[in-house]
């Protein structure tokens, strides 16, 4: 699997990372997202009808991953108020691991929503190839895009018009 990820990782990567259609990952539909937090707590997707959400699959050990996981935090902090709820959904790694990675960044626990895909189940349903991928999904639950690669610029044009126009709807 790890290797599988690298390959995928370093694939997607090596084109120019853009937002693409779901159906470039294979998705017709939105599919279920109910795991666990950090702090044990049932998370489920569909509890988010009327919120803009952002999901990335991450791990603490993919160097693109780390370097993004600030913009996904400005992200939260520049529209949370206004609808906008990032949950990031990381690949197979035990909660020690997690909280070290935290703690190693002087990243607070609560600074975005912290999902556990133990097996890397939600990860196989969602298509997502390599990491980080990063769906962006509407206020009706549909998949509006999805970007392959690491977001290194949260204020760009881009990704800041996709979502100012997704929480307008």
């Amino acid at each position: 699997m790890f290797a599988v990820l690298l390959f995928t990782f370093f694939q997607s990567t090596s084109a120019q990372a853009q937002w693409r259609p779901a159906s470039y990952v294979g998705l017709t539909q939105t599919p279920p997202l109910q795991l666990n937090n950090l702090a044990g707590q049932a998370v489920d997707l569909s509890n988010f009808k009327g919120k803009v959400v952002l999901i990335n699959f991450w791990a603490s050990w993919c160097e693109p991953c780390r370097e993004e996981f600030g913009e996904l935090i400005h992200l939260q902090e520049k529209y949370g108020s206004r609808g906008l709820k990032v949950l990031a959904l990381n690949l197979a790694e035990m909660k020690p691991r997690i909280t070290q990675f935290l703690k190693g960044n002087s990243i607070p626990d609560n600074a975005i929503e912290i999902l556990l895909d133990r097996n890397s189940i939600s990860y196989k349903t969602w298509k997502a190839r390599g990491i980080p991928t990063t769906f962006l999904v509407g206020k009706n639950g549909r998949i509006e895009g999805v970007w392959i690669g690491s977001i290194d610029n949260a204020d760009s044009d881009e990704l800041n018009g996709k979502i100012e126009f997704l929480l307008k709807q």
